[in-house]
C-alpha cells in the first residue's frame, strides 16, 4: 500500500469528526488566547511578585504550546497537508518558530527571539511582542472559526457602523492601556480625561498632547502610543478593504456604494490581496524610514543604546507616515539637538508626504506592472482622481513654502542661511497639511503665517490617506467648480472628463459639514477657555488654530493644549474623533437610506449672492 492510499484510508477514517473536533479546538483557542492576553496586560501594566510572574508565563507558554498543537491536529486532518502548509505559510513559519522556541527554551533555558532583541539593545520590545503575537493567533482563530460557523450570516451591519465601532474599540483599549501604572513613569499619574485625550489624539493620528510625551510616559507607554498611531493610520486606510473582506467573508454590509466611494471595482473584489498589499507597504515604508533616521542620528544626541537609537527611528518614522505629530522628544523634531539635522528633516518630510498621498495614489503610481505599461503605452496614464490629487497637493505644497518664507524670512528664518530657510519652510508646508511634527517654534511665527498653516490643516492630505482635513480632492472639485461658473460653463470639466453632479454635491457637503462643526467647536471653547482668552499672550487666534488642528487632525498647536480644562478636552476629543472619521462616515451612520430617489419636483429659480 502506497502512502497516497494509506492517506486516503486515514481520511475516510477522521472525516466524521473533523468538523466537531476542529471547531472545539477553535473555540478552546479563543479562550485560552484571550487569557493569555489578558496575564500579558497584567504582567506589562501593573508592578507583580515573581511568583505571579512565573504563573504569567507559564499560561502564555501553555497558550502557545497549544496553538502548534492547534495547528499540527489542522494539518492531520486536512485531505492534502502539504498543499496546506504552503497555502498557509505565514502561520506555518509561525507555529514553526513557536516550536523551535520551546524546544530552546526548555533544552537550553534560552528563548531565541528574546536572546535576538537582547543583542539589538531592545529587550523590552522582546517582551512586548509576545502581547502582539497572541493577538495575532487570535484574530486568525476568530475568522476562521467565522468561515466555518458563519456566526456573522445574518448580522446586519452598515459599513460606517464598522468603521466607527472599529476606532472606539482601539480608543477604548488605547485608554485602558495609558491608565496602567507601568505606562507612565510616576505610577497612577494619568487621569482618565488625559488618557483617553492621549488614546484619541494616537488613534486619530492627531499628535496633540496634553502631558509632555518624552518625558511623562515609560517606554512601554512609548510603545502603546506608537501601536495606537499605527492602528489608527492603517484603520482609515485599510477600512474599505477589510469591509468588502467582511462581505465576502460572512458579513452582511449593507450600501457596498459607500464601501466602493473608497476603492477601485478591481480592489473591492480582491480586498484580502489589497488588504495585505496595505499592510505590507506600510510596514516596508516604515521600516526603511526608520533605518534612515537611525542612520542619521549624530554622537550629540542623547541616545546612548542602538535599542534607543532604533526605536527613536521606527517611532518618528511611523508617526510620520501616519501623520500622527507625536515625538519622543520634549521639543519634537524642534529639539535644540535635532534643530539642525536637515537631512533627518527631508527624510521625515518624505514620509509624511507619502503617507498624505494616500495608498490609492501611492499603488496608482508606483505599481510595477501598471509603471512598465505606461512605458510601453505613453498614452496610458493614472486615473484622473490620482493626478488630480497628487497635483493639487504639490501646488499647495509649493504655496505654503513660499508664503511661510515670505512671512518669516526677517523674524523666526533670520539667523538660518537660504538652503536652511528652505528645508524649515518645506517642512512646514508639508507637515502642517496633517503630520503636527515641527521644526519651528509654532508660537513664534507671526499671525499671517498661523492664518496660512489654518488654511493648509483645513484642506489637509489626500482622500484615502493617513492625513485629514476636507481632502485635497474636495478642495479641488469646489475650486474647479467655482472657475467653471465663472467661465459660463454648465458642466464640471476636469482634465477632458466631466465630474458626475453627485461628485459635487459630496464636496460641498463635506465642505458644509467640516466648516460648521469646526464653528460650532470654536463656539464651545471660547465658552468653556476663557481663562486662556483672559491671557495677554494669548488670543482667539490660539482657540481657531488649535481646534482646526483638532478637527483636522494635524496636532500642531501654538501651545495651549496643556492649559485646557476637562470640558476643552472633551471638546477637542469630539472633534479629533469626527475629523478622522469623517462628516460624511458620521452622517451615513446615522442616516436612512432613502426608498426611492426616482422623481423630481418641478424647477424653480433661486437667488444666489
Amino acid at each position: 500500500m502506497d502512502i497516497r492510499s494509506f492517506r486516503e484510508k486515514v481520511n475516510l477514517i477522521i472525516y466524521n469528526s473533523k468538523s466537531k473536533n476542529l471547531k472545539i479546538l477553535k473555540v478552546l483557542s479563543i479562550l485560552i488566547s484571550l487569557v493569555a492576553i489578558g496575564s500579558l496586560f497584567y504582567y506589562h501594566g501593573f508592578s507583580h511578585d515573581d511568583s505571579t510572574g512565573l504563573i504569567i508565563q507559564g499560561i502564555v507558554q501553555f497558550s502557545f504550546g497549544f496553538y502548534v498543537l492547534h495547528y499540527l491536529v489542522k494539518i492531520f486532518y486536512d485531505f492534502e497537508p502539504i498543499k496546506f502548509i504552503k497555502d498557509n505559510w505565514f502561520e506555518s513559519g509561525l507555529v514553526l518558530v513557536l516550536a523551535l522556541e520551546g524546544i530552546s527554551f526548555n533544552l537550553f533555558d534560552m528563548l531565541i527571539v528574546q536572546t535576538l532583541f537582547d543583542a539589538l539593545g531592545l529587550k523590552s520590545l522582546s517582551a512586548l511582542s509576545v502581547v502582539f503575537l497572541q493577538f495575532y493567533l487570535f484574530v486568525v482563530v476568530f475568522f476562521e472559526l467565522n468561515d466555518n460557523t458563519n456566526i456573522f450570516n445574518n448580522i446586519k451591519v452598515h459599513p460606517s457602523t464598522i468603521f466607527i465601532a472599529s476606532f472606539l474599540v482601539i480608543i477604548g483599549l488605547g485608554t485602558g492601556l495609558l491608565l496602567m501604572p507601568e505606562m507612565t513613569v510616576q505610577a497612577g499619574s494619568m487621569g482618565f480625561i488625559d488618557a483617553l485625550f492621549t488614546s484619541v489624539s494616537a488613534t486619530c493620528v492627531t499628535g496633540l498632547i496634553v502631558v509632555d510625551t518624552a518625558t511623562f510616559f515609560t517606554y512601554k507607554g512609548h510603545f502603546v502610543i506608537m501601536l495606537l498611531m499605527k492602528l489608527g493610520g492603517l484603520n482609515i486606510v485599510s477600512f474599505a478593504y477589510l469591509a468588502a473582506f467582511l462581505n465576502r467573508a460572512g458579513f452582511s454590509l449593507k450600501q457596498d456604494d459607500i464601501i466602493e466611494d473608497f476603492v477601485t471595482k478591481n480592489a473591492f473584489f480582491n480586498a484580502k490581496g489589497m488588504l495585505i498589499k496595505v499592510f505590507a507597504l506600510s510596514a516596508i515604508i516604515e521600516i526603511a524610514g526608520g533605518l534612515m533616521i537611525y542612520a542619521l542620528i549624530t554622537p550629540n544626541m542623547p541616545l546612548e543604546s542602538t535599542g534607543d537609537r532604533l526605536f527613536f527611528g521606527l517611532f518618528h518614522s511611523i508617526s510620520a507616515f501616519n501623520n500622527a505629530g507625536f515625538s519622543t522628544m520634549s521639543s519634537g523634531m524642534y529639539e535644540p539637538f535635532i534643530r539642525e539635522a536637515y537631512l533627518m528633516h527631508l527624510v521625515v518630510a518624505v514620509l509624511v508626504l507619502l503617507g498624505a498621498f494616500g495608498f490609492t495614489v501611492l499603488f496608482d503610481l508606483f505599481t510595477p506592472s501598471l509603471m512598465r505599461d505606461r512605458l510601453k503605452h505613453p498614452w496610458k496614464r493614472p486615473n484622473i482622481s490620482t493626478i488630480l490629487a497628487v497635483r493639487t497637493h504639490l501646488i499647495l505644497v509649493g504655496i505654503g513654502l513660499v508664503l511661510y518664507m515670505a512671512a518669516e524670512w526677517n523674524t523666526t528664518l533670520s539667523d538660518l542661511t537660504f538652503v536652511e530657510k528652505g528645508v524649515v519652510a518645506l517642512f512646514q508646508s508639508i507637515s502642517s497639511r496633517s503630520a503636527g511634527l515641527n521644526t519651528a517654534d509654532i508660537y513664534s511665527l507671526s499671525t499671517a503665517t498661523l492664518f496660512m498653516l489654518i488654511f493648509m490643516m483645513f484642506v489637509g492630505g489626500n482622500t484615502f490617506s493617513t492625513a485629514g482635513g476636507i481632502k485635497t480632492s474636495t478642495f479641488a472639485l469646489i475650486c474647479i467648480n467655482t472657475w467653471s461658473i465663472i467661465k459660463g460653463k454648465k458642466n464640471v470639466e476636469v482634465f477632458g472628463r466631466t465630474i458626475p453632479t453627485d461628485d459635487m454635491l459630496k464636496a460641498f457637503t463635506v465642505l458644509v459639514t467640516f466648516s460648521g462643526g469646526m464653528l460650532v467647536c470654536i463656539y464651545a471653547l471660547c465658552l468653556t477657555e476663557d481663562h486662556i482668552l483672559a491671557m495677554s499672550d494669548r488670543g482667539i487666534i490660539d482657540l481657531i488654530f488649535e481646534e482646526v488642528s483638532a478637527f483636522s487632525t494635524c496636532g500642531l498647536s501654538t501651545g495651549i493644549t496643556g492649559m485646557l480644562s476637562d470640558p476643552g478636552k472633551i471638546i477637542l476629543i469630539i472633534s479629533m474623533f469626527i475629523g478622522r472619521l469623517g462628516t460624511l462616515s458620521i452622517i451615513f451612520a446615522f442616516s436612512r437610506k432613502i426608498i426611492s430617489t426616482n422623481y423630481s419636483y418641478p424647477e424653480e429659480h433661486i437667488m444666489v449672492g
